[in-house]
């Protein structure tokens, strides 16, 4: 669904003629591509933290925040000579970044707005519409109403506000993305 989600975003935000030099149909197909890979890093994170059915404690969320960098790691190690340096870059960068948020609040580095990639941008944006739409241990999907309010909400905080608005923009084909 990620994959999916990464592909809506980008083609939204290029047929709104936004990030046109970067949304090549080339770039847009990598990032699609290497999107299943944003979370290789939690096979570092110990099952006991990803199946928790409850909050993580703080101790439990700091071990979760390192899955970016272990991410990036074992792309390095294990898929070097493997694919091509531009694939490998990408992985990397999506993997690494996709927990930075807009405002300079999320995390490994708390780096924001434009300097945070935009391949890890869109991967933010799916990345949370995933975690909203999908059933987890620890909770229910929410309605599509309410993901949407969320994304509405984390305008210009979360998320760069024209990745908001083409999430918003795509509603009715991301609930039928979630429900496929």
């Amino acid at each position: 669904r990620t994959s999916k989600y990464v592909e809506l975003i980008a083609r939204e935000l290029l047929a709104k003629g936004l990030y046109a030099n970067e949304l090549s149909e080339k770039n847009i197909q990598l990032f699609v591509s290497v999107a299943p890979l944003h979370d290789l890093g939690k096979i570092h994170i110990s099952d006991a933290i990803l199946s928790k059915p409850a909050r993580l404690t703080p101790e439990e969320f700091v071990k979760m925040k390192t899955h970016p960098q272990e991410g990036e790691k074992l792309i390095e190690e294990n898929l070097s000579g493997i694919e091509s340096e531009e694939y490998l870059n990408c992985a990397k960068i999506m993997c690494l970044y996709h927990h930075e948020k807009w405002d300079g609040t999320g995390y490994p580095y708390g780096i924001k707005g434009t300097d945070i990639p935009l391949s890890a941008r869109i991967m933010a944006a799916a990345d949370v519409l995933d975690a909203l739409l999908s059933k987890r241990q620890y909770k229910e999907p929410m309605s599509i109403d309410e993901a949407m309010d969320i994304f509405m909400e984390s305008r210009g905080k979360h998320f760069e506000p024209c990745i908001v608005d083409a999430v918003l923009m795509s509603k009715d084909r991301i609930m039928e993305i979630a429900n496929e």
